[in-house]
């Protein structure tokens, strides 16, 4: 099977290394490392449901999504995870895409898979990858539509894209914004484009609901617009059935968990300050500014494949080797942030390895 170059890869590295799966604390997923309250019983419950087949237009779900993020239930196209709407939009938008890099890389995969024509545009990393908008704009006539993640993948950080908004409009652009990481963000409201969806048919955003709420497994995300247009054509291709009874269960009730959501927010606020502050401590190494539940780090002297082997092989430590990300090379590293005891033990490690 071909390696598809993300994080996660749990399972073949503990095959290559002889380690049990069970024993590597995994720092190259973005997961929230906090469980819903009463995950147990939502979970029997979907199993009894699985007895039939999920609604067809998911309307309890759509329902329930609408109830959290405040936006008409039409314009809400539920998935498997966020990565089945990326390839169904694909098929539904121009053929000349820009992609703001360094991002993830299934934006890049499923348009070459769906034969776009692809324009790379560059974050700027002596700016904390912020957005060049005079470069866009230069650009802007050989491009339909423009793929942005906000908060970033790799680097975690969130930017008021409102102008960059206004740009796609006035040139009559596809703005399609990536928030799966924005619940993270402190001032959540100040940098979501949720709200102007109604408003304006020429933004198209996605949302994961399984890393925020620590659940991965569970596949489900959704697209936002009232682009009517491209909501016929990705129904056109969408296969049914494709979100099971156990997330359409689960909407019932994560959406409405005003503690753990509360809760979660506050940890990650104050655990990112910890984790930015503590690694600046380690020589050899930049750390970037984030908003997100993950860190993007730079190497000074070694390389992110060796130092990725090294924590695997001593430490049971894995990390994101981020050398494959468009625009960074084999200095860069990304890595969660986890539960307080497991970054202490990364930061330990990371202190032995590079800081000497």
């Amino acid at each position: 099977m071909k390696d598809l170059g993300h994080g996660a890869n749990v399972e073949s590295m503990a095959k290559k290394y002889g380690k049990n799966p069970q024993d590597i604390v995994d720092f190259s997923s973005n997961i929230n490392s906090k469980l819903v309250n009463d995950l147990e019983d939502y979970i029997l419950e979907g199993l009894k449901n699985c007895t039939k087949y999920p609604d067809i237009n998911y309307w309890s779900l759509r329902n329930n999504i609408s109830e959290y993020i405040s936006v008409d239930p039409s314009f809400i196209i539920p998935g498997n995870g966020a990565t089945e709407i990326i390839y169904l939009l694909m098929k539904s938008i121009g053929k000349k895409l820009a992609i703001l890099n360094p991002t993830f890389s299934e934006y890049k995969r499923s348009a070459d898979l769906n034969g776009l024509e692809i324009i790379n545009l560059e974050l700027d990393e002596k700016n904390n990858f912020t957005i060049d908008l005079d470069n866009i704009n230069k650009n802007i006539d050989k491009f339909e539509s423009l793929f942005i993640c906000n908060p970033n993948n790799p680097n975690g950080k969130v930017q008021d894209i409102k102008p960059l908004m206004k740009l796609m409009i006035e040139n009559n652009k596809l703005l399609i914004i990536d928030e799966t990481f924005m619940e993270f963000v402190e001032h959540e409201k100040d940098y979501s484009l949720v709200g102007y969806v109604e408003e304006h048919k020429n933004i198209f955003i996605l949302k994961a609901v399984t890393k925020f709420f620590g659940m991965p497994g569970l596949r489900l995300g959704y697209g936002v617009t009232s682009n009517k247009k491209i909501i016929d054509s990705i129904y056109r291709y969408k296969e049914p059935w494709t979100v099971n009874s156990f997330a359409d269960t689960l909407s019932n009730y994560i959406f409405k968990d005003k503690k753990y959501i509360h809760d979660s927010k506050n940890y990650y606020i104050e655990e990112r300050n910890y984790m930015i502050d503590q690694l600046r401590k380690i020589k050899n190494i930049s750390v970037y500014e984030t908003d997100a539940n993950f860190i993007l780090i730079k190497l000074h002297n070694t390389t992110s494949g060796q130092l990725k082997e090294k924590l695997f092989k001593e430490s049971s430590i894995l990390i994101r080797d981020a050398s494959n990300f468009i625009g960074l090379d084999d200095r860069f590293i990304r890595v969660a942030i986890k539960s307080r005891e497991y970054n202490e033990l990364l930061i330990k490690n990371l202190r032995k390895l590079v800081g000497n």
